[in-house]
């Protein structure tokens, strides 16, 4: 009797750990809680005691930057605008879409609040050049890529 249970319950525990990544992203692996690895797209099977902690999307991505002030000394600035980017290394990035997205938004604003006074010199033009190439530097440590910055840049000298 325990035979045959074993037999039909093996199939069932091992087709329950199969796991597919889909294209376009990978999964970070987690064992018994800590961080064990990535898992790239395709089908995987787990051990019992391992799950997905999070999924990274690999595709080019954009983010919206909604209207706000920016302080610099005696420079103020209002910015708005979108930032495009790709995350390249989902084990450096250690994070979910949605904290690497606040983190690419955390980068771009204190970027432009440390710049905000040379930037109120250049052209539209040249401040989103001159941020995405400091940005992209910044940002390559952790993994993620920049690849187009758009932003509306209004400085005003407050005093």
């Amino acid at each position: 009797m325990w035979l045959w249970f074993l037999i039909l319950a093996t199939p069932l525990v091992l087709f329950a750990g199969l796991r597919r990544v889909r294209e376009g992203e990978v999964a970070r692996l987690s064992r018994f809680g800590r961080p064990a690895g990535v898992l790239t797209p395709g089908v995987h099977w787990l051990l019992p005691g391992e799950a997905i902690a999070t999924r990274v999307s690999l595709l080019g991505r954009h983010l919206e930057l909604a209207p706000r002030r920016v302080h610099a000394g005696a420079h103020m600035a209002r910015v708005a605008g979108r930032i495009y980017f790709q995350v390249l290394d989902a084990e450096r990035a250690l994070a979910s879409d949605a904290d690497i997205d606040a983190r690419v938004q955390d980068a771009v604003l204190t970027q432009l609040s440390g710049s905000l006074p040379q930037l109120a010199e250049l052209s539209p033009a040249e401040r989103n050049r001159c941020l995405r190439d400091d940005l992209r530097q910044s940002l390559r440590d952790e993994g993620i890529l920049l690849t187009r910055l758009e932003l509306a840049i209004l400085t005003n000298c407050i005093g």
